[in-house]
């Protein structure tokens, strides 16, 4: 491949890196509203790129949950049921606390290696703050991968097929948590927590701490939900979650959140 070549498809993927970035962003910081349905022209616009690049970052934010594609129709705004979330974290508290007591049992010393090598990365993001929104990507990340690393250290297939549907069944309440939430902002803790009792192989403690955990993103969602209700009204992503802050007791910050 030529050096021209080259230069091209490395602009063309970084038009792509771009395009995506800008789109997550928009939407979870609500410059596009919840049920919004997305004008792809408008859209392209707005962005300052073609049709290409945008529907292919439409087509990755739906995988993760943020918009839904309609034949004929076209992408909307995910909107946000803090209820059917608070149903799906119930069943989430109890896959990982199994999940947790079952590691214990089953995880393979290169299993508690990659479970501390995780938590060592995220108390090496809490030192930077999470200033960037690259940042509050990672620490997403590294969150719903110390749940992966645990359940699959477990080697029971059906218990992980079920998780990972229920995750991704969470991704959008997951994304607006980490972004919003910065109180009871624990989340460090609790997944040292979590590793320490696996690597210790005590089960009660393990399960205890990973019900601890999920239910720290069931208080979480009460937060989440009062901020979308704000999104609906058309106040945006920011002036929303000081709104909400405001009104409620700040606590100080103890490590990224629960995830």
């Amino acid at each position: 491949m030529s050096k021209a070549a080259i230069v091209k498809k490395q602009s063309r993927q970084s038009v792509r890196h771009t395009t995506y970035d800008r789109l997550k962003e928009m939407i979870l910081t609500g410059r596009l509203r919840p049920s919004e349905r997305l004008s792809e022209s408008r859209l392209a616009e707005r962005i300052g790129v073609s049709r290409t690049p945008l529907r292919e970052a439409l087509m990755k934010l739906e995988e993760e949950g943020l918009v839904i594609g309609q034949r004929n129709v076209g992408y909307t705004v995910v909107d946000l049921n803090v209820e059917a979330v608070c149903d799906l974290l119930v069943v989430r508290e109890a896959l990982d606390t199994c999940a947790a007591e079952l590691a214990c049992k089953t995880a393979t010393d290169t299993d508690l290696d990659a479970i501390r090598d995780i938590v060592a990365q995220m108390a090496e993001l809490h030192k930077s703050k999470k200033t960037t929104p690259a940042d509050v990507a990672r620490d997403l990340e590294l969150g719903i991968r110390i749940h992966k690393v645990i359940v699959e250290s477990t080697r029971n297939i059906a218990l992980i097929k079920m998780t990972e549907q229920i995750y991704q069944q969470l991704q959008l309440a997951l994304w607006l948590e980490v972004l919003w939430v910065d109180i009871e902002d624990t989340g460090l803790d609790e997944h040292r927590a979590i590793a320490d009792a696996i690597c210790a192989r005590d089960g009660a403690a393990a399960a205890k701490a990973a019900r601890r955990h999920v239910r720290s993103s069931l208080q979480n969602m009460t937060k989440v939900q009062e901020i979308y209700r704000y999104r609906r009204m058309g106040v945006d992503g920011e002036a929303a979650t000081a709104v909400v802050a405001a009104t409620r007791p700040r606590r100080a910050r103890n490590g990224a959140k629960a995830v």
